[in-house]
């Protein structure tokens, strides 16, 4: 009887914590109103906690096992009276498809928020932006005052964006953080005036050890779907809080980090 009665309230427990909200991320400044605590990365919650958004845009990745993933938000935008919103997380992301073979397409590509976790490799037509020793791409960023330019580096027709470079002056790694802006620009040395600056975009380098924390807690949510779902839901999750990505980039960094 005893075991049976043990067996019962690991099972009530169990339950009990399905029934929570466990937080992926939260952006801003998110407390519990009963307690004016914050919300944190990884606690859980009963539905129906009521909360107070202290910041603008104040949000939160949530995710219910076995119910799917969900955005805490404010229902008004009067932060001092805002009360807790659930949505259902988005359930669409941006992906590239083949090569990018136009001007119109690199400026839809770099646009707004870009995450670069690793490597980027882009497939770019030769016949629109040639890439060798006098044509080729470059990115620009203000970094303390001061304008950088890097020249990226490509294979043929495929150009690369390397965090490691784009994070460097003069060999010293620098905080991806302070920069705001980058502009992709390409030179073409055999025209007069060849120098055009194709789109600006906001690079997003996210801290990968917090990201790795993050993506357990949708992995640990989604425990029973297929590995397939769950690097969907991945790649939602990143578009959604963080931006654009190159889907390869992301891939490799999972396959490095996580055995589904």
């Amino acid at each position: 009887m005893k075991k049976i009665l043990s067996l019962l309230l690991i099972l009530s427990i169990s339950t009990l914590y399905a029934q929570n909200y466990r937080v992926i991320k939260v952006d801003g400044d998110i407390v519990y109103k009963k307690d004016d605590n914050p919300l944190q990365k990884g606690s859980s919650f009963k539905a129906g906690e009521q909360f107070l958004f202290k910041s603008k845009n104040a949000r939160a990745a949530l995710i219910l096992p076995g119910k799917g993933r969900f955005i805490l938000k404010p229902d008004n935008s009067n932060l001092a009276f805002a009360k807790a919103n659930l949505a259902p997380a988005m359930s669409n992301m941006s992906s590239r498809s083949g090569a990018l073979v136009n001007r119109v397409d690199l400026e839809n590509y770099f646009s707004g928020n870009y995450v670069i976790l690793n490597k980027v490799k882009l497939q770019i037509s030769e016949s629109i932006f040639p890439m060798n020793d006098n044509q080729f791409f470059y990115v620009s960023y203000m970094y303390r005052g001061e304008r950088i330019d890097k020249l990226l580096s490509h294979e043929k027709d495929i150009l690369i964006l390397e965090k490691k470079e784009l994070l460097k002056i003069d060999g010293i790694p620098i905080d991806g953080s302070e920069i705001s802006e980058m502009k992709l620009k390409y030179m073409n040395r055999k025209e007069n005036n060849g120098r055009v600056t194709i789109s600006s975009f906001t690079p997003i380098f996210p801290d990968l050890k917090q990201l790795k924390e993050e993506v357990q807690i949708v992995l640990d949510g989604f425990s029973q779907n297929s590995k397939e779902d769950k690097i969907k839901e991945v790649l939602m999750f990143i578009n959604e809080f963080y931006g654009k990505y190159d889907k390869d980039d992301v891939l490799l960094w999972l396959d490095s980090e996580f055995t589904f």
